[in-house]
């Protein structure tokens, strides 16, 4: 049966912390987030925190950039080097200017200024390595906006240093697609788990071969927002968040949404286990460590809707807004 083997709380200081990844590197976990007064907010800043033992967690880094930072990522490169990357609402997310940005580091402490990468409205999601180069999964957002909605689009990119891209393919262009993760098989072959902004409540499976120019797509159940996907014990997993009353699950006690991991089968997910998250919650990043344990990190507001800690002020509808906790969990998944 799978369960939770540790849980522990990365951020708490009543300020809205989200938008998680998680890496091991330097014989340490290191997990990043966004901090800022809200959601969306012009003071949104990226945050790094470490532990060497899984318990005891320290903000050891900050860097921002003109705009709202959002959904910083790491990628180590090397023993000794990592590369931070993000984008910013320029002049605010009402105002549709999006920049990417990386930045390098080789101790995880002290950051080399961020850099602008891509151009303008191209939203680097998520980065894998294989067979020697960077493959990146972009949410296009250049596109004509004629409505509140941007034009999501899904491009694969490829780039031998991180700074420079060249696009392969088109994801699906007709199925909105934004947040993403990459998985590739033995044979060659490339696995999508894919969040639709066209189709809401669900999710999107899209496999392709070398050279990956040529997708195939299918539409899955449940909604798998901002996916993350790992190999473990055998098995391809992805992590995410859901509604649980879409999926017929009635009971959970925590408002709205939640979040969970399935088995990845062609086509198909099977729900493995839930963990304890409510309200503003998504974003996990998960890793297996040297030692073979699967960990995962991840913001949710469960603590203040059930009423385990109070929110500043003392009122919970505001907390739903502006105070969001991130935290870290080893699992256990059979």
């Amino acid at each position: 049966m799978s369960r939770i083997l540790h849980h522990v709380t990365v951020a708490r200081d009543g300020m809205h912390n989200a938008f998680t990844d998680l890496q091991y590197w330097q014989d340490c976990y290191w997990v990043s987030y966004r901090k800022g007064t809200g959601h969306v907010s012009m003071d949104g800043a990226v945050v790094i925190a470490v532990s060497a033992d899984r318990e005891r967690w320290r903000e050891i880094a900050c860097r921002h950039v003109r705009g709202d930072n959002r959904d910083p990522k790491l990628l180590p490169l090397e023993e000794d080097g990592m590369a931070l990357y993000f984008p910013s609402w320029t002049s605010g997310a009402a105002q549709r200017d999006l920049q990417q940005y990386i930045s390098f580091s080789s101790n995880g402490y002290d950051w080399e200024p961020p850099r602008p990468i891509l151009e303008p409205r191209q939203w680097l999601w998520r980065i894998r390595r294989h067979a020697g180069r960077y493959y990146g999964l972009i949410q296009n957002l250049s596109g004509s906006w004629d409505n509140p909605t941007p034009p999501h689009q899904l491009d694969l990119a490829v780039s031998d240093d991180l700074l420079d891209w060249e696009v392969l393919a088109r994801v699906g262009s007709e199925a909105g697609l934004c947040e993403s993760d990459i998985h590739w098989r033995d044979d060659g072959e490339a696995w999508i788990v894919a969040r639709s902004v066209v189709r809401q409540q669900g999710s999107f499976f899209c496999t392709a071969h070398p050279p990956y120019r040529e997708w195939q797509i299918t539409e899955m159940t449940p909604m798998v927002h901002a996916p993350i996907m790992l190999e473990h014990g055998g098995e391809l997993y992805v992590a995410g968040r859901s509604l649980p009353a879409s999926e017929g699950i009635t009971t959970f006690p925590f408002a709205g949404s939640s979040m969970g991991v399935w088995r990845v089968q062609r086509g198909h997910l099977e729900p493995v286990l839930r963990l304890p998250a409510g309200g503003d919650c998504s974003y996990p990043g998960m890793i297996r460590d040297p030692e073979g344990r699967l960990c995962l990190s991840y913001y949710s507001q469960h603590a203040y809707l059930m009423g385990v800690v109070q929110p500043p002020g003392g009122s919970r509808a505001e907390s739903r807004l502006h105070v969001n906790d991130v935290y870290f969990a080893e699992l256990d998944l059979e």
